[in-house]
C-alpha cells in the first residue's frame, strides 16, 4: 500500500454489485406487478435469435394511475411459449399483455459491463392473474353500487325510436363495417355519430371517456353504442376499468354496449342502459325497436280507422232516424203553424181596424190642439225676441259715447294703455255720432 488512497476499476465495482445481488438474491421469487411495453416489444421477438422479448414490470399507487415503481424485464422465446400454454390451458382466452396484472417467477439478471439490472422471467402464475381480475371487477362493482352510479345510465330514459345514434368503435374495424351495415339494410332512416377510438390497450382507457363526453354534448344524439369485436378475456380487461365504467355509468345519454364477451359481461356491460353480446346485436336491438314503434302506429292506425267508420256509420244511421224524426216533426209543426197563422191573421184584421178607429178620432182633434200649440209657442218666442232687443240697446256702446266717452284707435285697434300709443302717430277717436283723425304730440302716464 501506498499513501495513494485506494481506488477500484468501474468493473470492480460493478463485478461487487453483480456478487452482492447474486449473494442476495440467489434463489427464484416471486414479483406481482402490471405489465407495461409487452406488446410493443413482442412483435419483434421474431427477427431475435432466441426470440426473447423486453418489456417491464410496475406499480401503481393504490386507487391511482400513478407508477410508483418499474423494473425492466425478459423473457426468453422458449419460456414465453411456455407461458403462454399455460395460460391457456388453465384460463383458456387470457393472454399475456400489456395491463395485466401477474405473478411472475423470476431471478435478478445482472450483466456487469453495462450495470444493466433485469428480472428474467421463469414462469407465470396464471390463477393469481384470473383471480386478481376477479377482485377488482367485484371491488369496482361494490364501489359503483355504494356510490349509486351502477344503475344510474340504466335508469335513463330510453326514446321510443332512437335514429340518431352516437357510434363509439375503432374507425374501419369489423365491429364498424357488421354495424353499419345491419342498420343501412334495415331501411329505417338512422343517422349516425362517429366517434374513432381505440378498443384495445392502454388507450382505451382514455379514449372511451372521451369520447362519451363529446357525444353526450351533441343534442342530436339519442342513444350512445359503445361496440368491438369479440376477444379473449385479456383483450377485454379494459372494459373492467374503473375510468371507463364510471364514463359509461355518469353518461347522461343512455349507452347500449355490444363489447364481444362470449360468457361473462364487463362491468361496462353492467352499468350500460342495455348490453348486447355483437355490434349486429346491438344495431338489431335498435331495429327491434324501430319496427316495434312501427308496428304500433300500423295498430293505432287501422284501429283509427276502424273506430273512425264505426263512428260514421254510427252517427250516419243517427242522421237517418233524426231526418225521418225532423220530416214528421217538421210536417205537424207546419200544419201547427198554418192554423197559428189563420187565427193570427183574423187577430191581426181586428186589432188593426180597432187602431185604425183610434188614429181616424186623433185626426180630428189634431187640428185644433196644433193650432192653440202653436199660438203658445209664437206667444213665448216673441216674448224672448222682445227681452233680447231690450239687452241689446242696454248694452250698445253708442249709449256709452253719448255721454262724452270716445274710443282711441291705433293701427285699427283699441288703445287700452297710454303704453301702446307713440309720439307722432296717428290715432282714431270714435265719438257717438263719428270718427276724428288726429296725430299725437305727446303722452303722459297718470
Amino acid at each position: 500500500m501506498t499513501d495513494e488512497k485506494k481506488s477500484l476499476s468501474v468493473s470492480q465495482v460493478n463485478r461487487a454489485i453483480g456478487a452482492a445481488l447474486e449473494d442476495q438474491f440467489s434463489d427464484a421469487f416471486w414479483v406481482v406487478g402490471e405489465v407495461q411495453g409487452y406488446d410493443r416489444d413482442a412483435s419483434k421477438a421474431s427477427q431475435r435469435r432466441w426470440g426473447q422479448i423486453y418489456f417491464e414490470l410496475i406499480e401503481k399507487e393504490a386507487g391511482s394511475d400513478t407508477v410508483k415503481a418499474g423494473i425492466k424485464a425478459l423473457v426468453w422465446g422458449d419460456v414465453h411459449n411456455a407461458m403462454k400454454a399455460k395460460l391457456l390451458d388453465v384460463a383458456g382466452d387470457l393472454k399475456f399483455q400489456d395491463g395485466l396484472q401477474v405473478r411472475l417467477l423470476c431471478k435478478i439478471d445482472f450483466y456487469w459491463p453495462r450495470a444493466n439490472l433485469q428480472l428474467k422471467v421463469l414462469d407465470v402464475d396464471p390463477h393469481f392473474t384470473l383471480g386478481d381480475m376477479e377482485r377488482a371487477r367485484r371491488e369496482l362493482i361494490e364501489s359503483l353500487k355504494r356510490t349509486g352510479l351502477f344503475d344510474r345510465n340504466r335508469e335513463t330514459p330510453l326514446s321510443m325510436v332512437p335514429l340518431d345514434i352516437g357510434l363509439i368503435t375503432s374507425d374501419g374495424s369489423a365491429a364498424y363495417h357488421d354495424f353499419v351495415e345491419e342498420l343501412r339494410s334495415s331501411g329505417y332512416a338512422f343517422r349516425l355519430h362517429f366517434v374513432d377510438a381505440r378498443m384495445q390497450g392502454a388507450d382505451t382507457e382514455n379514449d372511451v371517456p372521451r369520447a362519451l363526453v363529446l357525444l353526450a354534448k351533441n343534442p342530436e344524439v339519442e342513444v350512445i353504442v359503445l361496440i368491438r369485436g369479440g376477444g379473449s378475456r385479456s383483450d377485454l380487461i379494459w372494459f373492467d376499468k374503473e375510468k371507463v365504467a364510471r364514463a359509461v355509468a355518469v353518461c347522461p345519454i343512455p349507452v347500449v354496449t355490444g363489447i364481444g364477451h362470449e360468457i361473462d359481461l364487463s362491468v361496462a356491460d353492467l352499468v350500460a342502459h342495455t348490453s348486447r353480446k355483437t355490434p349486429t346485436a346491438v344495431a338489431q336491438f335498435l331495429i327491434e325497436r324501430a319496427r316495434a314503434f312501427e308496428t304500433v302506429l300500423s295498430d293505432a292506425s287501422r284501429s283509427l280507422r276502424e273506430a273512425a267508420q264505426e263512428r260514421l256509420d254510427r252517427e250516419s244511421r243517427a242522421l237517418s232516424e233524426a231526418a225521418k224524426t225532423w220530416r214528421e216533426s217538421a210536417g205537424h209543426s207546419v200544419s201547427l203553424f198554418q192554423k197559428t197563422l189563420s187565427t193570427s191573421t183574423e187577430f191581426l184584421r181586428a186589432s188593426a181596424r180597432r187602431h185604425l178607429g183610434l188614429l181616424a178620432e186623433r185626426l180630428k182633434v189634431a187640428p185644433a190642439r196644433l193650432e192653440g200649440g202653436a199660438r203658445g209657442i209664437l206667444r213665448s218666442n216673441t216674448e224672448r225676441l222682445e227681452s233680447f232687443r231690450k239687452e241689446c240697446e242696454f248694452k250698445d256702446p253708442r249709449r256709452i259715447l253719448a255721454r262724452g266717452y270716445s274710443l282711441i284707435y291705433v293701427g285699427g285697434r283699441i288703445a287700452k294703455s297710454v303704453r301702446s300709443v307713440q309720439v307722432g302717430e296717428f290715432i282714431e277717436a270714435r265719438l257717438s255720432d263719428g270718427l276724428v283723425t288726429a296725430n299725437v304730440l305727446a303722452t303722459k302716464k297718470d
